[in-house]
Formats: structure tokens, sequence, C-alpha cells
């Protein structure tokens, strides 16, 4: 295995090449003539991709993609197209982590809080879209978390730019059921390596000083997601992150539980038991659904 040190060298160099706004146009000019356009849009010739960029000399412009070739770009017979790596860089670039940081002030947004039944807010800050209850004392308890936070989801900054926060708070979990259903598969969405579960710990167990554990949580019945390779972490209800299949599926499907905060909400507001290493939630129709170590779910 490449060690650390030799992985951070290669990562400096591959961003150093990206020290450029002429060779970040040039991405962006690719991405429009050769990927936006569609999956099978051909290649963009040299004075095209030239032209939109607007640099004029001739030998500056050759400089600057050449720097970007074999790596991010990808030279045919018939021009240039943009390699997987220069795709992720515009993407990301588009996605405003790097360089934004807007903030939505708290508003009210459909849906119902799942401790206490009152009216929830949502805002947008750092990078998280916050749902949040301004009548109880929430979810998490941690002196870096509102008071009264319910959940807190990392979301892009694009993904508030220009679009309201109702739909941003819809969005925003919709989007993290399916960080959690492949984490509840064993993989993480973000780099594909294996991820560690962990329920919590037995009664009168420390739950451990690991810095991501549940003793912020004030809920029993939550589950740990951890990448083993680029540290991704998410702390979610269990039946939730295991929704797209039976026999969750079909209970969601057969009592109109849609996706979203509202499924979220659900399942939430079930009591929980722990059963051994399992634990058991009951629904308030009396069904109970027993969830063990590998997120197996079986209805009792």
């Amino acid at each position: 295995m490449d060690s650390i040190a030799a992985v951070r060298s290669r990562d400096a160099i591959a961003f150093s090449v990206l020290d450029s706004e002429v060779r970040l146009g040039i991405l962006d000019s690719l991405y429009d003539l050769t990927v936006a356009s569609g999956p099978l849009a051909g290649n963009a010739a040299y004075s095209t991709i030239k032209a939109d960029v607007g640099v004029e000399d001739s030998g500056r412009f050759s400089y600057h993609l050449d720097k970007l070739t074999d790596q991010f770009v990808t030279k045919t017979e018939s021009g240039y197209r943009l390699a997987e790596p220069g795709r992720e860089v515009v993407r990301l670039r588009r996605t405003g982590v790097l360089t934004e940081d807007p903030t939505v002030e708290a508003e009210p947004v459909d849906g119902e809080c799942y401790r206490c039944g009152g009216g929830i807010q949502a805002f947008y800050r750092r990078g998280y879209l916050v749902t949040r209850c301004p009548e109880c004392i929430g979810l998490i308890d941690h002196e870096l978390v509102a008071e009264g936070t319910l959940a807190s989801v990392s979301y892009p900054p694009s993904g508030v730019t220009g679009i309201d926060i109702e739909t941003a708070f819809d969005r925003s979990h919709r989007r993290s059921a399916h960080t959690f259903r492949a984490m509840a598969d064993g993989f993480c969405p973000n780099c594909g390596h294996d991820v560690t579960t962990t329920l919590p710990p037995a009664k009168g167990e420390e739950p451990g000083d690991d810095g991501y554990g549940f003793r912020h949580v004030n809920h029993d019945g939550m589950v740990r997601f951890a990448c083993d390779h680029c540290g991704r972490r998410h702390i979610s209800h269990p039946l939730y992150a295991t929704d797209d299949r039976d026999p969750m599926a079909r209970f969601f499907a057969r009592n109109g539980i849609e996706p979203g905060w509202e499924r979220v909400a659900a399942v939430m507001s079930w009591p929980v038991t722990a059963v051994g290493s399992d634990l058991v939630f009951e629904t308030p129709d009396g069904i109970r659904f027993r969830v063990d170590e590998g997120l197996d779910v079986s209805r009792e």
C-alpha cells in the first residue's frame, strides 16, 4: 500500500495543477461542451475551447491545456474531452463547498417534532441543514449544536442558493436517506470502502469517548456508521436506514409514510427496548420490529 506521505505528495501536485483560473475555465468549458450536453456527447475542438475560455494568446492557452491533459483532460484524434477526475473537479466546485458559505435563518417548515409534537424550523449554516424544535430539548446535546436540534444534515451550499428553505429541508432529508441506505448495506457512498456499523452499548455500559459516539444523542435506538477508509461518519435510526428493504419498505408503503422528514419523524417517535444485543421498536399499532447487530430487521 502506498504510504500516506506519498499519497499526500501526489495530491499536492494534483491540486497545484488546478491553481489557475485559465485551467479551471478550460475544465468548465469542456464540462459544458462534452458532459453537460449528454453522456454520448463528442469531443470539443481546440479552437472552440480556446474561444469559450477567452484566451487570445495561443501559446498561453496551449500551455495551460497541456498541464491538464492526461490527468484531467483526455486528448483524442478529434479534440478534447474531460477525464473523470476533471468531471469530479467541476462537480465539486459547482456545489460551492469550497468557496461559498451561505446562511439561511430559521423558518417554520412542514413537519412535526418527533419528541413533543410541536412545530419545527429549518435553517442552514456552515454547510449543514438543521432541523430544530423551538419547544423542546431536541435530539443532540452538544455545545456546538443549537438547542432543540432534531437533525443536522451535511448539505452543499448549492442546495440552498436560490432555493427556498422548505424545499431544501425536504431534499436534504431525502438525500441523506440514500447515504444511510448505502452505509446500512455495508459500503461508503463517498469512497466505496467498507463501513462499520455500531449499535448503542448495552445498558450500563459506557458509550466510549470517541468524539462521535452516542453520548450526545438523546435517543436509545440509533445506529452509528463509520467508513473504515475516508472516515465518513453518520448517526441514523436503523429502521430509517433500512427503509428500502422489507419488512420496512412494505410497512411504509402500506401506511403511506413518505420518504424524508415524515418517515424520520415516524420511526424516531417509536419507543425502543434493548433485548440482548438487539433493538426492538414498537409502532403505535403495536407492531414490533427487531434489529440485530448486522442491521437485519424482522417483524415480531
